[in-house]
């Protein structure tokens, strides 16, 4: 819905439709601040606020909710709202502009997880840790926000294999 730069990625009635369709057969839905806001109703500006999005969020029939934290201040603190309760991921913040396709990659992380047979909780744990590395060990490619190096555990920065 809304991509890290700020920049929007649907209009206005995406989120009405989105409740209505997907949201009751959603297994994992995985916003960051401003989507979570888009969809909850709420101003978010805390973690107190990214929990209770997360649960309002659930009340529409997402069976599991991820508020991802990289908006605030200070450390990348994500919420996982799962049936169980409410789970703090947290993890250093890498300063890098080399953020593009974070939601994306860390999306894909999950399923990966999640089809593998982990639990939603390891699932989402791992695929954090994941996206954290991808970040701290990325490059700049170009101008503006390059990608994150989701190849690091395979090749240095010079490109022999490891």
């Amino acid at each position: 819905m809304v991509a890290t730069s700020g920049d929007a990625l649907s209009e206005g009635g995406t989120v009405l439709t989105m409740r209505e369709k997907l949201f009751p057969i959603v297994t994992l839905l995985t916003p960051n601040i401003p989507e979570a806001e888009a969809i909850s109703g709420l101003e978010i500006k805390n973690e107190n606020h990214m929990e209770k999005a997360a649960r309002i969020i659930m009340n529409m029939g997402v069976k599991n909710v991820l508020v991802k934290g990289g908006h605030l201040t200070g450390d990348a603190v994500d919420h996982l709202c799962t049936p169980e309760g409410v789970h703090k991921l947290a993890c250093k913040r890498v300063d890098s502009p080399n953020t593009h396709g974070t939601g994306c990659t860390l999306s894909s992380a999950i399923t990966a997880n999640l089809a593998h047979g982990m639990d939603m909780l390891s699932a989402v744990t791992k695929a954090k840790n994941y996206i954290t590395e991808a970040i701290e060990k990325s490059f700049t490619v170009g101008k503006g926000h390059s990608p994150v190096n989701h190849f690091y555990d395979y090749y240095d920065l010079k490109g022999t294999v490891l």
